[in-house]
């Protein structure tokens, strides 16, 4: 049985779903290969795909969307370029989880007591069910009367709080969330995301300020301390955003970070 087969049976609704896009695109003038690349991408969010497990082979794509490999091998490179999947010598394609913990150290450097540089450890503080917000549903593209599921994180180094984060999610996308406590997360939120609720952080957009006059609980600073403020909003493969993220670190923690190469 092949892979795609074995998706078929175990849950018919990505298929499905695929084989609509598929009469949906002939209507436009759009490159094959960009429908393969559309169509892969969508089988990959609605059967909430395994990252360890390798894609369906480029014949078994050909096979069944009856184009040439050569097109299903033009889609999987364009999707490895954009960071959706990437390729193991030897094992196969499979779904690329993007390292976001990068992207903090891009903006914050953390030392231990050894001066080594190190990633904070994330302790959720607080989750709740929200009202809608006006300003954070209009971020998140949701209605403006979609209730929201709000999170106060910390992130830690050697008991000391070096970043403090609020979090907004679109409840309907998080729903097993409303029933959890603080100390049922994980240290690392987006694979937690995804094993609890199936939802996929592919991608974000992150713009960063310098504030003052704000008091952060966690952070335990003064009115007249500098803070950075990094804004996130976390998008799935679709490109839908499903996250929006505020972190908070003390300035005299700020350093930007950029190979040119």
């Amino acid at each position: 049985m092949t892979m795609l087969n074995k998706i078929k049976t175990v849950n018919k609704n990505p298929l499905i779903v695929v084989k609509k896009m598929l009469k949906n695109f002939k209507q436009f003038k759009m490159p094959r290969y960009e429908q393969v690349r559309w169509h892969i991408q969508t089988l990959l969010t609605e059967s909430k795909w395994d990252e360890n497990t390798p894609l369906p082979t480029e014949q078994e794509f050909a096979d069944e969307y009856e184009v040439s490999v050569g097109t299903v091998r033009k889609a999987v490179e364009k999707l490895v370029e954009e960071g959706v999947l990437m390729k193991q010598q030897g094992r196969g394609t499979f779904l690329k989880r993007p390292n976001f913990e990068s992207s903090l150290l891009r903006f914050f450097k953390f030392r231990d007591k050894d001066t080594s540089y190190v990633i904070p450890t994330g302790v959720v503080k607080k989750v709740m069910t929200i009202d809608a917000d006006d300003i954070i549903n209009k971020k998140l593209d949701i209605g403006k009367n979609k209730a929201l599921i709000y999170i106060e994180r910390v992130r830690i180094i050697e008991n000391t709080v070096m970043l403090s984060e609020r979090i907004w999610l679109p409840k309907d996308m998080y729903l097993p969330f409303a029933t959890l406590a603080p100390e049922d997360f994980e240290n690392l939120l987006y694979p937690f995301y995804y094993k609890a609720c199936g939802q996929y952080v592919s991608s974000a957009v992150e713009k960063l300020f310098f504030i003052t006059g704000h008091i952060d609980p966690y952070l335990d600073n003064g009115t007249q301390e500098n803070l950075v403020k990094v804004c996130r909003i976390a998008k799935n493969l679709k490109g839908d955003p499903i996250e929006y993220r505020e972190s908070y670190g003390l300035a005299e923690k700020f350093s930007y970070e950029v190979n040119i190469i």
